[in-house]
């Protein structure tokens, strides 16, 4: 059997998620070498930042159905992602699948009439007529039943109960793991200038990873460098995510929140422990610096306004980066003979990483395969 000789430049979630689904795919078909610029367990990568949000729903306010899609299909795919991790770790990875609950202070309702409203109209025909099965609104009794800590403060909300939420930093840490017990040859600390084409031996097409020390050969090189790449990706911008780490004790909340403001879309997810992640989703800017006073502040007091529990938490951590996107905030896969570039997932890296890995294995293995979702990524040849 031929074995190919993989290099994926990159161990952000998409990088992390693609070597996995190598294993998964076609372990005794791929030698696999990874790339990063980082140390193994810490990083700039955004996804350490992430609050590792699954919500295809929640994003049908902004994001196009293709995300929807490929969101809810990734969504049945993440049970066998963490199983797989505990597994080899004998330790559970957390999926968290409460669901979502959304709300809105009183005077906030227009835009949560807003957000309701179009997260209905873009919902599928199939998905309308069994509407109850994804999306529940939620008068005070009835949400004072499903999370009894919100009805002290709101008098309605919208349940959406097929999400789900994983724990960032615990789903990169169990990758590593699972990676390196897999023979994965993990070159950390090893940042790569460039990737080019090349010709191996018996003239036989390549490409090379170019790094201080010289060029190393493989028959595929695949890209998912993120921000990191976009020197060689046209049409790359960053955009800034900022999310506070907070431990409250007094906090009992068990699905996750969206607090629906006219000036920015916080979420609250909550992990192991009482600890809880609030965030916003996204600042149109590439400022990857610590977050500012302001942002602090209006996160806090939006957490606070949710749960007076949250006044007395701890801080744990703050952090700030900046997620990879292209112009309609779609992501793309990029083929080059050899090279194969993965980009712009956005805000949404974790709903979407499993199916797109599961794309790029196929076009690497299978050229006859055509894919349910190769309309909904955007796949440019070069």
């Amino acid at each position: 059997m031929t074995v190919k000789r993989i290099a994926i430049v990159g161990a952000g979630i998409m990088g992390r998620m693609l070597a996995w689904q190598l294993l998964n795919y076609a372990k005794s078909a791929v030698a696999i070498t990874l790339y990063d610029k980082d140390p193994m367990n810490v990083g700039g990568a955004a996804a350490y930042t992430a609050a590792g949000m699954l919500s295809p729903y929640s994003e049908l306010e902004s994001a196009e159905h293709s995300v929807f899609h490929m969101g809810l299909a990734s969504l049945t795919r993440w049970p066998a992602v963490t199983e797989s991790l505990s597994k080899q770790r004998n330790t559970p990875v957390d999926l968290f699948s409460n669901g979502t609950v959304v709300v809105a202070h009183q005077q906030d309702q227009a835009d949560f009439q807003r957000f309701h409203q179009q997260v209905t109209t873009k919902l599928p025909d199939s998905y309308r007529d069994q509407m109850g099965q994804h999306m529940q609104l939620l008068n005070q009794a009835a949400l004072s039943q499903l999370v009894p800590q919100l009805a002290t403060r709101f008098n309605h909300g919208l349940h959406l109960p097929n999400e789900a939420w994983l724990d960032s930093a615990q789903v990169m840490l169990a990758f590593n793991e699972y990676l390196l017990n897999g023979d994965v040859k993990w070159q950390e600390n090893c940042a790569v200038s460039h990737i080019e084409h090349c010709i191996q031996a018996e003239q036989r097409l390549g490409a090379a990873v170019c790094l201080a020390s010289g060029k190393q050969m493989f028959d595929h090189v695949i890209d998912c460098r993120g921000l990191g790449a976009k020197r060689d990706v046209q049409g790359l911008r960053g955009v800034r995510g900022e999310v506070i780490t907070l431990h409250a004790p007094q906090v009992e909340l068990k699905h996750a929140v969206r607090l629906i403001h006219p000036r920015y879309k916080l979420y609250i997810a909550p992990r192991r422990d009482h600890h809880f992640v609030i965030g916003a989703s996204q600042i149109e800017s590439e400022d990857n610096g610590p977050l500012s006073v302001r942002s602090a502040l209006e996160l806090l007091s939006a957490a606070y306004s949710i749960d007076a529990g949250f006044g007395e938490a701890q801080i744990v951590k703050l952090a700030t980066n900046c997620r990879p996107a292209f112009s309609d905030n779609l992501p793309k896969i990029i083929c080059d003979q050899q090279i194969m570039r993965i980009n712009g997932l956005f805000r949404h890296g974790y709903l979407l990483a499993p199916i797109i890995a599961e794309q790029a294995c196929e076009r690497l293995f299978n050229t006859d395969y055509k894919s349910p979702f190769s309309n909904l990524i955007q796949e440019v040849r070069c």
